[in-house]
């Protein structure tokens, strides 16, 4: 299969991104945008990768399930899809180091080459910064991330990813938040909670398109 490897900020040629022109990263006019929101999710075997799944699945009906939002596992999605949506809601776990989960390797790894494509592309048309003119311009990321603050480097992956997307023209919804594995599961569902009632905020208040207050209210009820 053709494809680019790429070096990663967590090890040299440790991800694989494919390298098909149909994968190719390009900026959507917001009108074009999906006014669902896109959760996506991803974990490594074990405990923490099914609380992330949960808590994702969580995160969708509090929204108002399907009819407004889309859940996806990062394994199946590439930087492309991102652009397809006004609003990106990433909740994941880390594999120690901070490195990204399995279900994140192959993702990651393409987000890094896009965001090094974008800025050669900037620089060859020598327009600066011109976040305008990035690929996830007009796109919002908000990411919960979940770490094991007892290794080094435990939020790197989270951080990572976060600058990576703005980069590409994401802007940022909320500050990135980690959730510590090593606290009880009640403090561990009160750091998210917090985070996710943030985000129901933001979306009753995000336009007439948008389903009633009410709705969100019971479905996260």
């Amino acid at each position: 299969t053709d494809g680019i490897w790429t070096k990663s900020v967590y090890g040299e040629c440790d991800g694989f991104s494919f390298g098909a022109e149909t994968d190719e990263l390009y900026r959507v006019p917001d009108e074009e945008k999906k006014e669902k929101a896109l959760i996506v999710y991803a974990s490594q075997n074990g405990t923490t990768g099914g609380t992330t799944k949960t808590f994702a699945k969580h995160l969708c009906k509090s929204l108002g399930g399907d009819t407004y939002c889309d859940l996806r596992n990062m394994s199946g999605i590439m930087a492309k899809d991102l652009a397809m949506y006004k609003r990106v809601y990433i909740v994941c776990n880390t594999s120690g180091l901070g490195r990204p989960p399995c279900d994140g390797e192959v993702f990651y790894s393409h987000v890094q080459l896009e965001a090094m494509r974008c800025q050669e592309n900037l620089e060859d048309l020598a327009i600066g910064d011109g976040d305008e003119e990035k690929p996830l311009a007009g796109t919002s990321v908000a990411i919960a991330v979940w770490v094991d603050s007892s290794s080094p480097d435990y939020a790197k992956f989270g951080l990572g990813l976060t600058e990576e997307l703005v980069s590409l023209g994401a802007s940022t919804a909320l500050k990135t938040i980690t959730v510590d594995e090593n606290n009880s599961k009640s403090e561990q569902k009160q750091t998210f909670k917090e985070w996710e009632s943030t985000i129901i905020e933001m979306e009753k208040a995000s336009g007439p398109r948008r389903r009633s207050s009410k709705t969100i209210a019971t479905s996260a009820a």
